[in-house]
């Protein structure tokens, strides 16, 4: 539910709520703190808060206080990881209620309480801040923080909130309020704890200095000594190797041979203590003390610590601090690291002349040159250091590839130092070539924040430079940004949609280079979906997204009946909406809080999804490669929604690009969708927001009329308007070319769609007055993955071939009613092909789910549903059993292993439905089949009469007994089927989706 709708609940006295259940909510989310998830427990102790208050008031002993205790820590920590200025707002007003109501008690016993709440008050002032530093330089780390915050709110906007209160407080004003709370915290507090407070403050201290560019060091020194002096080392170990980085730094003291001697406390002990992230954090403080005091003996030690006790760091800068050290200090290496710079080309030829002239092994010179290479950092010999870490890499894959992560990160921070010195001198193209090196390197590391910087800075370059530079620079971007990996993460999903669409406008103009616009076709349609369909098989939910799936299962079992339709937008727009985390609804009633537990749990769903899909190479084709697997009579048309320049303006226009792809050749055309606005549309209702693409409301409108009542026509007059009037701009200008590739032997016409095109019925599209399909077998497909895919049954043995589902009183119980015709078409789609049939009581989810794994074909007919909200709950209706209501899920069929099997129909409504995301990441019940390895997938585009169906798939299915083509059984089908029901709704229902190529008699494609 709403924020704003929980508050109101936990605020209505009739809520029981006990003081022990406040605390059982306070210690829950407090782990959640521990185990490095403090944005998870900031909505509970919101509503601790929010229940408390009008019950026991918000003096100190009371439940509101011990929630104001974790709250103000869980909101520090998680605005270390997302600067928002709202919650940072809602922390210090927490924060500073508790100081008031302490200095206005009045009492010698609120001294030491009052003194911990300015330290947690200056604190929360300095973490958001300070937290990524690790691994990088104060302005580093301050412009990292800032494009990050500059990031989230180009994605999330909220409009009731006021932007300079959404916005965090800029560095300098929050440090000199920290400085202020911390200086008063020191005063107020004795022994330990005002060492502590003490660190704080010299922490705030050098945030000032560092963006005033000004000194503090003698206070900092004066500081810090009395804090070293009264610190418990052993109580807090991470306070103690601050305080010593600060004195060594200053000249006052030298650090002790031995890492033990160093850290108070060894790692082991503390990640058992304290948690893992407390260990990785004392781990990184050690790392930099020892690199400051230019120990790399001792940041050796530290890293054979940590392979034993902190084999897994939990968080970016972390791994970021370990990897800078990690290449200074690897086993074999024979540099010292000087006191200097260093000139890395002149001390590059000695250390080879000596190389080869003592006989290093090739470990020693790999060594050697990685950490001469990162000396290269900085002082304008970056491209020597690129070079070195080649040659490392090449030298000694043995001992390049467990450090691949460290190297990674070298090679793009270098990288990134040549595209700052290119870009100032002027060679934009160049300068946007390296920062698509560092944005690959970052990427692979998994340092998202530094690559989408990295991405920015190339896209600036590529968009500054002309002509074959500006080609160049856009062919090195494309296959860099595909490695971030845009559907698991949203904010990073929205900068490459951005980045797409801005590269689409670059290269618009009167010569388009073909190979360039296949790029971003592929980068930008539905890529992470494609990596997860060609490692296909069954998906395995985490523990915690199970429980959720359970808990939504229970929920839904005590409604009453049926869902009904949110009110924004309408089911008939709301599939063609890009799927976002801004969906749900406002609202308390027990159905609207339902289909957002839905819409939590699809988002969990897709994101375990596609981050399950490992990309170890580039899943990308070349024109050459693309061309070789399309056979001789198939056009494959792509397409992508993006903007262009009209006549020389500079506002851009929608438009559709199109590239038409056959065995001999390869055409671009850019369509001008002149009745659309360039941008997206966004709705927006008490913060449910969903966001369009104009041509959405069209195709929407364009649906609708095609099932309208025809009265005795095909196709209603206004239906026929639109499906001829769209043919030339929804087929990207290229019905032109229609008859020119039918007189060269083409057929088949195979549409890769973009967006909401996905639920266009482009065979009905109208050209020299008839439907494309009376000319064309024309099918879908949702990645080009699916054309190099593996043969479809390669994974298994050929099962029973066709297995047919049908319950007729499958949704009785969900208020659908009863078909008999459901189980007579099943029964008879079943000897078509010589098949099995599971009817009535017999065909449940669990049976259905258990008979794919051994099918050849799967025939499903049973009522469906479309789930608008959350398609991953897209369902149909067989019958149910003592475990299950008779809905099977497509997170259902997400968990079968259907590498076996062929082809899947369902004659079911809205069956080849779904949703998509920004990068055009399918969900649904026809994405679920073919994520799960099935090779391709037959649906339903709109309800269609059982009489209609059980006439097409007869067909479909009497044609593969004879034959094992699909595409000619579905031509042969539709074609049947219009014969005798020539109504557009009818015979154009039905849609083809997947691997279209033809399989062999032995149960395997041809290749």
């Amino acid at each position: 539910m709403t924020e704003g709708e929980a508050v109101r609940r936990v605020r209505d006295p009739s809520f029981a709520l006990s003081k022990a259940a406040v605390v059982s909510v306070v210690v829950g989310a407090m782990r959640l703190v521990a185990a490095g998830e403090p944005r998870e427990a900031v909505p509970a102790l919101t509503l601790a808060l929010e229940a408390a208050r009008p019950r026991w008031t918000a003096g100190q002993g009371t439940p509101w206080w011990w929630a104001a205790d974790a709250y103000v820590e869980a909101g520090r920590l998680a605005l270390v990881e997302e600067a928002d200025g709202l919650l940072f707002r809602r922390v210090r007003a927490v924060a500073d209620e508790q100081i008031a109501v302490l200095r206005h008690s009045g009492r010698a016993e609120d001294v030491a309480e009052l003194a911990e709440t300015l330290f947690a008050a200056g604190l929360l002032r300095v973490s958001p801040y300070m937290g990524h530093m690790s691994g990088l330089t104060f302005e580093s780390a301050h412009d990292l923080w800032r494009e990050r915050q500059a990031r989230r709110r180009s994605i999330h906007p909220d409009d009731s909130v006021a932007p300079e209160t959404a916005e965090m407080p800029a560095p300098l004003v929050a440090a000199e309020e920290a400085v202020r709370y911390l200086r008063e915290a020191a005063g107020l507090s004795h022994g330990h704890k005002r060492g502590r407070a003490l660190k704080a403050l010299a922490e705030a201290l050098s945030m000032v200095a560092g963006l005033r560019q000004e000194s503090h060091d003698e206070e900092m020194r004066a500081v810090a000594r009395e804090a070293l002096d009264v610190l418990d080392p052993v109580e807090d170990p991470l306070t103690h190797l601050y305080l010593l980085r600060v004195l060594c730094l200053l000249g006052e003291l030298s650090l002790p041979g031995d890492v033990r001697d160093v850290l108070p406390v060894p790692l082991a002990a503390i990640r058992d203590q304290r948690g893992l992230r407390e260990a990785a954090s004392v781990f990184a403080e050690a790392l930099t003390l020892a690199e400051e005091a230019r120990r790399p003996d001792l940041e050796f030690q530290l890293i054979e610590a940590a392979d034993r006790e902190l084999p897994e760091l939990p968080g970016d800068s972390y791994r970021r601090r370990r990897w800078a050290s990690e290449v200074h200090c690897l086993a074999g290496n024979r540099l010292r690291c000087p006191s200097g710079p260093i000139p890395v080309e002149e001390t590059a030829g000695r250390l080879r002349t000596v190389a080869d002239r003592d006989g290093w092994p090739a470990e020693e010179r790999a060594a050697t040159f990685i950490h001469l290479a990162a000396h290269a950092h900085g002082n304008g010999e970056a491209h020597i250091g690129r070079t070195l870490t080649a040659e490392a890499r090449a030298l000694a894959p043995q001992l390049c590839g467990p450090r691949r992560a460290a190297l990674d990160h070298l090679d793009g921070t270098l990288s990134y130092d040549m595209g700052l010195h290119t870009s100032v001198t002027g060679q934009a193209a160049v300068a946007a070539g390296h920062f698509a090196d560092a944005l690959a390197a970052y990427a692979a590391c998994g340092q998202t924040d530094m690559a989408l910087n990295s991405l920015d800075a190339g896209l600036r370059g590529a968009l500054a430079a002309d002509g074959s530079d500006a080609d160049a620079a856009v062919a090195a971007l494309i296959p860099a940004a595909v490695w971030l990996r845009g559907g698991v993460d949203e904010i990073v999903g929205w900068k490459l949609r951005d980045l797409y669409q801005r590269l689409i406008v670059k290269l618009s103009g009167p010569t388009v280079p073909y190979g360039l616009m296949a790029a971003i076709h592929q980068a930008a349609k539905g890529l992470d979906f494609t990596v997860v369909a060609g490692r296909p098989g069954p998906f395995a939910p985490s523990p915690r997204l199970s429980r959720l799936l359970a808990r939504v299962k229970t929920d839904g079992a005590r409604l009453s009946g049926p869902l009904s339709e949110p009110e924004l937008p309408g089911p008939d727009e709301a599939m063609l909406f890009y799927v976002g985390t801004g969906e749900s609804e406002p609202g308390g009633d027990a159905e609207t809080e339902h289909r957002n537990m839905q819409r939590a749990a699809d988002r969990w769903i897709n994101q375990e999804l596609l981050a399950s899909g490992r990309m170890d190479r580039m899943p990308m084709m070349f024109p050459d490669e693309l061309r070789s697997l399309l056979p001789e009579d198939t056009v494959l048309l792509s397409l992508y929604l993006g903007h262009t320049r009209r006549d020389g303006a500079e506002a851009p226009v929608t438009s559709l690009s199109g590239l038409a792809v056959t065995r001999e050749d390869m055409e671009h055309h850019t369509a001008l969708l002149a009745d659309f606005e360039a941008g997206l549309i966004r709705l927006t209702r008490a913060g449910h927001t969903l966001s369009a693409h104009p041509v959405a409301f069209h195709i929407a409108a364009l649906r609708q009329a095609v099932v309208a009542d025809p009265l005795h026509r095909p196709v209603s007059r206004d239906a026929q308007a639109q499906l001829r009037d769209g043919s030339v701009p929804y087929l990207a200008a290229f019905a032109a070319s229609l008859d020119g590739w039918r007189a060269q032997g083409k057929r088949h016409l195979c549409i890769w769609p973009n967006g909401p095109l996905h639920y266009l019925p482009y065979h009905l599209l109208e050209v020299d007055g008839r439907p494309l399909a009376e000319d064309w077998t024309v099918t879908q497909v949702p990645s080009l993955g699916f054309l190099r895919s593996q043969a479809p049954g390669l994974h298994r043995p050929s099962g029973r071939g066709l297995v047919a589902f049908a319950s007729a009183a499958g949704g009785a119980r969900h208020g659908l009613p009863a078909q008999d015709a459901l189980e007579t078409h099943a029964a008879r789609v079943a000897a078509a092909m010589g098949g099995h049939a599971v009817l009535g009581a017999a065909a449940t989810p669990r049976r259905l789910l258990g008979e794919l794994a051994d099918a050849r074909y799967v025939h499903v007919a049973a009522h469906g549903a479309h789930n608008e909200w959350a398609s991953w709950y897209q369902c149909l209706f067989l019958s149910p059993d003592a475990d299950d209501d008779g809905r099977v899920f497509a997170h259902d069929i997400l968990r079968a292993d259907l590498r076996g099997v062929e082809l899947v129909t369902m004659s079911s409504c809205e069956s080849a439905l779904g949703r998509f995301d920004v990068n055009d990441n399918l969900r649904g019940l026809p994405a679920a089949f073919l994520s799960a390895g099935a090779s391709a997938v037959i649906g339903c585009l709109w309800p269609v009469h059982p009489q209609v169906a059980t006439e097409f798939f007869g067909s479909l299915y009497e044609r593969l007994a004879r034959t094992p083509d699909r595409r000619a059984a579905f031509r042969a089908a539709q074609s049947a089927v219009r014969a005798r029901h020539p109504a557009f709704r009818d015979w154009g229902s039905f849609c083809f989706i997947g691997d279209w190529r033809p399989s062999d008699p032995n149960h395997g494609a041809a290749s």
